[in-house]
């Protein structure tokens, strides 16, 4: 599972979109996390990914979209909120 550190918002229905190729230079968390994805993607298919957004950890499948006519690569996917862990407490 590939957990990303940068904070990434999903769309209504729960679909991420990260462009492989952004139109402006990344740095930071974005720049490591798009090179996480570079990496993970060399070999074909989908992969598990782990990330933070504004609402809590969400987890997911991602799935390498290769460039047609006007579009970019991307990562694309559908993810979900993790669920809690469960209490200890009683």
């Amino acid at each position: 599972m590939i957990e990303l550190k940068a904070t990434y918002t999903a769309s209504p229905n729960k679909r991420l979109s990260i462009l492989a190729t952004p139109t402006r230079p990344l740095s930071g968390a974005w720049a490591d996390d798009l090179a996480a994805l570079n990496d993970a993607f060399a070999t074909p298919g989908s992969h598990e990914v782990r990330f933070r957004s504004p609402f809590g950890w969400m987890q997911g499948v991602l799935h390498e979209k290769n460039a047609l006519r006007d579009r970019r690569r991307a990562f694309e996917g559908y993810v979900w909120f993790q669920s809690p862990a469960p209490s200890t407490t009683p």
